[in-house]
């Protein structure tokens, strides 16, 4: 079982003739996870590694059933793109790109929100059930199919949390990467929460980091009862210190109220499973699945 993409959501790449949207494309072909569709205005009736490119979104639903959308184009004409994702209900939308502008962002949210349309992102990696689907430029082989979700602000740390659980003899049923920017769609306890509603998770293992609110709120949801599943939660940045960024925008903490400690303590206090090192997680998760 996963949540939010599985076997039958079809694909779509905004931007696939880019460099990047080239290479995910190969990326996700190569592991059997081939896009439907893509779309690049003006460059309609081409095609990119054996998938047919289309100059508009509606095209390509029309003529593919594509269903779900990957957004990989520049900055300049990220508002456009995903704007016609969203008006053509692609569900969800995911944005790679990092760098956007607060305001874009939240106008972008706004507008999902308004069409009921799932975002994920700015700056996500994207999103992936093993054996089933993936949306984004994650490496395949370092995720196995199983029972418990990964929730991550960082991308490479999802894939090293999904490695350690694999080595652990733990699969999962999705891990998505939320994104690392201060604004962003869909967040750590709502994507927390479509795994708690998931029959086939049985825990899931967060990836969280200095600033934004996100971990405090989701420590309120399983000190209400609202998530009940074991959550393993790792926090990195405990070394940052106050007031200076910390790798992603979203990572920044001006005092103790959003440091690590501080998210460390209240995680721990609402009953998660707090680890100090990363390479923690998949044995304490194997002894939690018992």
């Amino acid at each position: 079982m996963s949540f939010l993409v599985d076997r039958n959501t079809r694909v779509l790449i905004q931007g696939i003739t880019g460099q990047l949207g080239v290479y995910v494309t190969e990326l996700m072909s190569r592991a059997g996870y081939q896009p439907v569709a893509g779309v690049t205005p003006g460059r309609g009736g081409t095609s990119v590694g054996g998938v047919p490119v289309f100059d508009t979104v509606a095209e390509a639903a029309d003529q593919t059933g594509c269903t779900a959308s990957l957004v990989l184009v520049p900055p300049a004409g990220l508002r456009d793109a995903a704007l016609e994702a969203i008006h053509e209900r692609m569900d969800p939308v995911t944005l790679m790109v990092d760098g956007v502008p607060l305001n874009l962002s939240i106008e972008l949210l706004s507008k999902a929100r308004e069409s009921a349309v799932t975002l994920i992102g700015p700056n996500s990696p994207g999103i992936i059930s093993p054996g089933q689907c993936l949306l984004g430029a994650l490496d395949p082989s370092r995720f196995r199919p199983g029972e418990v979700a990964v929730v991550s602000r960082s991308g490479g740390m999802m894939s090293t949390i999904a490695d350690n659980l694999a080595r652990a003899g733990i699969g999962t049923s999705t891990c998505i990467g939320i994104g690392g920017d201060s604004v962003i769609g869909i967040d750590m306890p709502t994507a927390v929460t479509l795994a708690e509603k998931d029959p086939d998770t049985r825990a899931i293992v967060i990836f969280g980091e200095i600033g934004t609110t996100q971990e405090e709120r989701l420590a309120e949801l399983i000190r209400k009862g609202q998530v009940g599943k074991p959550v393993v939660a790792y926090i990195a940045g405990a070394a940052a210190p106050a007031g200076i960024r910390y790798s992603h925008a979203g990572a920044q903490a001006d005092g103790p109220a959003g440091s690590a400690q501080a998210k460390m303590a209240t995680l721990a206090e609402a009953g998660a499973h707090v680890v100090e090192r990363y390479v923690s997680v998949g044995q304490l998760t194997r002894e939690l699945l018992g």
